[in-house]
């Protein structure tokens, strides 16, 4: 049983997602501040919250930095859901720990596809594939050119000579092999760790936060490819 919390101030808006996850295998949890949430959360601890971004009193991106500074609450999967899924809002979304973000109103095709990626997690998410190849990045109006080290499911190692700090959010974009021939794929990605390298080349860990349409499931088929025929 999977437990997913559901969180708007507006309890209409909740009936109607709660509708939408009508499933024997949810257990589904509501809430309409975001202090009920976190006290929901840290008693019954949830698989996924679907939290709106923008509730007045504690907002969405303030209860999803709670729930990421806390040791007992962090291990959860987090959906933002958004008015406008504009910049701005993404960006808020991903600098405060979300794994993705939804448009509202929310459909049933959208949040289906979304949960699955969350949910099904795949088994080998954890291993790394070498690859050297050429990364285009972006962050804010920035942009520069990297080389990747390896690759998992849920990110990839990458280096550069340009300074990044811890916790910055970089729109990475690289090409895999897939069965159509070569795919870019366009990730929105936090660096989680920085490193030293060669010279004046540093290294940064970087975890997946947001895919582009399509993005996921090459990177996915790419590892389990490798993993395969290693």
């Amino acid at each position: 049983m999977r437990k997913i919390l559901l969180v708007d101030n507006v309890r209409s808006i909740l009936e109607r997602q709660k509708s939408l996850l009508n499933r024997k295998d949810f257990q589904v949890f509501t809430a309409i501040t975001g202090e009920e949430a976190l006290e929901i959360h840290r008693q019954e601890k949830m698989d996924v919250i679907i939290m709106d971004l923008n509730m007045p009193g504690m907002s969405g991106d303030q209860v999803c930095r709670a729930i990421r500074k806390s040791s007992d609450t962090q291990k959860v999967s987090i959906l933002m859901a958004t008015l406008s899924g504009d910049k701005v809002e993404i960006d808020r979304c991903l600098k405060a720990g979300a794994n993705g973000h939804i448009k509202k109103p929310i459909m049933k095709d959208d949040l289906d596809s979304k949960l699955a990626k969350l949910l099904d997690v795949p088994t080998r998410q954890s291993i790394r594939i070498m690859m050297r190849v050429k990364l285009d990045a972006k962050m804010g109006g920035d942009f520069f050119i990297a080389n990747t080290v390896d690759v998992s499911a849920t990110g990839l190692l990458f280096e550069c000579d340009k300074d990044i700090k811890h916790g910055a959010v970089i729109e990475t974009s690289f090409f895999l092999p897939s069965p159509e021939g070569f795919k870019r794929v366009v990730v929105f990605s936090e660096v989680m760790r920085v490193a030293d390298g060669v010279e004046q080349v540093k290294r940064y860990g970087v975890k997946f936060n947001e895919f582009k349409e399509g993005a996921a499931d090459i990177i996915a088929r790419f590892v389990a490819d490798k993993t395969s025929k290693a």
